[in-house]
């Protein structure tokens, strides 16, 4: 599959396995702020709520999607991410 077909979701790509689908599901974990590491093994655990795992790839593009539409912002130093105050 190429990373356009995965953008967004249609007749032949399931939200779940879309970029679109699995940057709404990152912002649902971004509760408190956390490091792509993090994100990566609350993505990897067996219970967890999404259906599938994607790739690490996936994983980065949703969350630089989330970058271009300016919901998420890096702490200073940190290399954690948190979603970004309204205002």
């Amino acid at each position: 599959m190429n990373i356009q077909t995965a953008l967004i979701p249609h007749k032949h790509v399931r939200f779940c396995d879309s970029i679109v689908g699995l940057a709404g599901f990152i912002r649902t974990l971004l509760v408190e702020p956390r490091t792509v590491d993090e994100l990566w093994a609350l993505m990897s655990y067996d219970n967890s709520p999404w259906p599938s795992r994607p790739p690490l790839e996936y994983l980065i593009y949703a969350i630089d999607t989330l970058f271009a539409l300016k919901l998420v912002e890096m702490i200073d130093n940190t290399g954690r991410i948190r979603l970004r105050q309204a205002g």
